[in-house]
């Protein structure tokens, strides 16, 4: 599996720097996960979204999906036509989506996808990945992921506080996607997690890769790498725009 890292931003964007959303591909397989602000214009450098197999959006705030709408459109009025896209939401979400896409004559939500909010222990084969899922310590309905193929594996944090089962979710995995909104000991959200919680999650889950995502902007990157470092001895990266990792 190869992951490319098409936004990773906590909370808004910044000029080249969307919010959250990644790339994840295997032979031809494409799926698409978070689609967060400035995330479509990202995709559009690597694939035409039309040969998408699925998009997975881990919970309904604005910096993992506000990009769904483009896509949206795009599906429905660009070059070419497809039968409709999955995609895999929390729960919630469909009803959500539709609402915004209420024309006055009803949503059209299902001309461009194929909605499915995954039940407890599913296993979703997306073109030879195999996605699992499980609930996040988050505010809304969230879904954290985990992605299997050929023996490699990715597990994905989405936001989340240290309430999850992600330890769980992720052990034994080859990478972790971790958010790490905040730095320090100052943490005034708790749905969220520092650099360190997430260094100590790897660490717990004996993962062999952490790579930090969801900083907020005002964040130095260097310091979250030093404060996860402190309390986890694998491999370690931020996530950017344009970050290709072999899984």
């Amino acid at each position: 599996m190869e992951l490319w890292v098409l936004g990773a931003n906590g909370t808004y964007p910044t000029a080249g720097r969307p919010t959250a959303g990644y790339l994840l591909s295997q032979g031809d397989t494409r799926v698409w996960i978070d689609a967060g602000s400035g995330t479509f214009g990202a995709l559009l450098e690597l694939i035409d979204p039309m040969d998408l197999d699925a998009v997975i959006v881990s919970h309904m705030h604005v910096d993992h999906c506000a990009d769904l709408f483009p896509l949206y459109h795009y599906l429905r009025f660009g070059p070419g036509r497809r039968p409709p896209l999955p995609l895999i939401v929390p729960g919630g979400a469909t009803e959500r989506l539709s609402a915004f896409l209420d024309s006055g004559g009803g949503s059209h939500l299902t001309e461009a996808f194929a909605p499915h909010t995954p039940q407890p222990d599913e296993v979703i084969d997306v073109g030879g990945i195999a996605f699992r899922f499980g609930p996040s310590d988050h505010p809304v309905p969230t879904l954290q992921v985990r992605a299997e193929t050929g023996g490699r594996s990715l597990a994905y944090s989405a936001d989340t506080g240290t309430g999850s089962d992600l330890v769980q979710l992720a052990a034994g995995a080859n990478t972790l996607l971790a958010e790490a909104t905040f730095s320090g000991h100052d943490k005034p959200a708790p749905h969220h997690l520092t650099a360190t919680e997430a260094g100590e999650i790897a660490g717990k889950a004996g993962v062999e890769r952490l790579i930090l995502t969801h900083l907020l902007p005002t964040l130095d990157p260097q310091q979250a790498i030093a404060e996860a470092a402190a309390v986890f001895s694998g491999d370690l990266m931020v996530a950017a725009p344009t970050l290709e990792v072999l899984i």
